[in-house]
């Protein structure tokens, strides 16, 4: 699949920074709220948790943190990531899993029915077949298990450059930086959030809770198999 990095023209070191600079805008208080609403009533005591394109491994830390007794798996296809991940993070208590995968083109090595909650976040919006991703999600999932998505929605143009170019920045930084964006304008704005629903829909799942949580570019979906 195409990486992050080649759609924003970035090196896996600045992507891994970007990533680690912005995990507690992404993962804030109303997240964690969420998902204590949403996905922890559906836990059984010990649960199998895997993150699908993991990055740095901050979200499973902050899973390590919260879920007592939990078994935590991480995949990406960047290995810089994995490195972070493996090499810096500071766990409390046993470090996740993790492995290098493509989840385009190979399956997660994990058995059918073995995963309690499975996340993605960014991730299924750059696979030219979602579909696909849902019916391995849909294989992994217990039967009462959850598909946490958090992905891109479609917004204006305008909205999305304002948002995603840093004003404070110089003139010709912000120039350098609305070109970048330019380019992943397409990328980020493919589908709606009821394009999402579709699809989501379409692979096997159905959705018990969908919601715009830190702002209208980006939508969480928590879902089960259908």
């Amino acid at each position: 699949m195409a990486t992050h990095q080649e759609l924003g023209g970035i090196t896996d070191e600045e992507l891994v920074n970007r990533m680690i600079a912005s995990h507690d805008d992404r993962f804030d208080e109303a997240f964690w709220d969420y998902f204590s609403d949403q996905v922890v009533p559906h836990l059984p005591s010990h649960p199998s948790m895997v993150d699908l394109g993991c990055g740095p491994g901050l979200l499973l830390r902050d899973l390590r943190d919260r879920i007592d007794g939990a078994r935590l798996w991480g995949f990406d296809v960047t290995q810089a990531m994995l490195d972070y991940a493996t090499d810096k993070v500071v766990y409390d208590g046993a470090a996740p899993q993790y492995q290098l995968l493509d989840v385009a083109r190979d399956p997660v090595p994990l058995a059918d029915g073995s995963v309690d909650m499975l996340s993605m976040v960014a991730v299924l919006h750059v696979l030219n077949d979602p579909l696909a991703a849902c019916e391995e999600v849909c294989r992994l999932l217990a039967d009462d298990g959850i598909f946490l998505l958090q992905d891109w929605v479609r917004t204006p143009l305008p909205v999305y450059l304002e948002r995603m170019v840093n004003a404070d920045l110089a003139a010709e930084q912000q120039q350098t930086m609305r070109r970048a964006m330019l380019r992943l304008f397409p990328v980020h704005n493919k589908f709606t959030v009821d394009d999402w629903l579709w699809v989501l829909a379409e692979g096997g799942l159905k959705v018990l809770n969908h919601k715009h949580l830190r702002s209208p570019h980006f939508s969480t979906f928590v879902c089960q198999k259908a």
